[in-house]
């Protein structure tokens, strides 16, 4: 699918690259959702595009996700996606910028938060872009804010959870799956984050006539570096809660072998008398004794008595 948003603020939907009949000067995006290596040369003919940007996604050099021209920017990278309430998934986004308009090429697997937020056009205010690049430099501030609610929506997840854990006494067993989900998913938006950051810092090495270009440049560093820090505050909530879980599941583990030590301790005095009453000699002297059986027994009842009450001097027991 093609979305075509104009100067004029008018969006159109259309199927086929050929049905594009505006000039590059009268377009203010265009969004290619799904695109194929088809739709990629016919979009290249039509608006003289480099695309050799789409061959080099899988390299790890970072100046393969960032390729400058005279007259074009390309870029891409990857983004976390949050259409689910478990874990991320990253979704590979391109961006192309020449002549003033920017080519995003999407998949529809991207939640729509991402995609409203790019949906940028002009309105009331008159934007007005005198270079490609400083139309790139407004985009990334789109994509900064983009990072900012991802965190924001872990950041709630991670504080309700560690309030959860931190009200509770007990633990349930999804809890440290929960942390390793959280966990992931913070992982990847700093990981973005720290890929999107180091193209920056290669856009800035370019001497820029616009100073407002590195001064925009400087603000979005700024504002990513303040993301990466509440990145960072959710794995130090992380590793706190998975300390705190484990803590309890300790003192549990305690609990259960404290109490298994007093029945130990308290059945072991009588099981000894019984058992040594229970012995097939002839000359035991309380055999033919009388009152040998009451005394036996007295004397179980009398070490378990015992047995519990040492406990509960040592408070092992309420």
């Amino acid at each position: 699918m093609i979305e075509l948003y104009l100067k004029t603020n008018e969006v159109q939907k259309l199927n086929l690259i050929s049905e594009i009949n505006y000039k590059a000067k009268d377009i203010f995006n265009i969004r290619i959702i799904d695109s194929t290596e088809e739709v990629l040369k016919e979009i290249s003919n039509k608006f003289d595009l480099d695309i050799s940007i789409f061959n080099q996604k899988e390299d790890i050099e970072i100046s393969s996700h960032y390729l400058k021209s005279s007259d074009q920017v390309s870029f891409n990278f990857s983004i976390p996606n949050y259409n689910s309430n478990t874990l991320f998934k990253e979704e590979e986004v391109f961006i192309i910028i020449k002549k003033g308009v920017v080519f995003y090429f999407l998949s529809s697997n991207i939640d729509e938060n991402f995609v409203n937020l790019t949906k940028t056009r002009y309105d009331f205010t008159s934007i007005n872009f005198n270079s490609h690049l400083e139309h790139f430099v407004f985009q990334i501030g789109i994509i900064s804010d983009y990072y900012a609610d991802l965190t924001e929506f872990i950041s709630k997840k991670v504080k309700q959870f560690y309030e959860n854990i931190l009200n509770s006494k007990d633990f349930k067993s999804n809890d440290l799956d929960l942390i390793m989900i959280l966990n992931y998913n913070n992982l990847l938006i700093k990981e973005s984050i720290s890929n999107f950051q180091r193209i920056l810092h290669l856009l800035k090495q370019n001497k820029f006539e616009e100073k407002t270009i590195t001064n925009k440049i400087n603000l979005e560093l700024d504002d990513i570096a303040v993301i990466s820090d509440h990145i960072q505050f959710n794995f130090d909530r992380l590793d706190d809660l998975k300390e705190n879980i484990n803590s309890k599941i300790e003192l549990e583990q305690n609990s259960i072998f404290r109490t298994l030590t007093i029945i130990t301790v308290c059945i072991s005095l009588p099981t000894l008398i019984a058992g040594i009453y229970g012995m097939n000699f002839k000359n035991i002297p309380e055999l033919e004794w009388r009152f040998g059986y009451p005394t036996a027994i007295g004397l179980m009842i009398i070490s378990f008595i015992i047995a519990v009450a040492y406990f509960k001097m040592k408070k092992w027991i309420k």
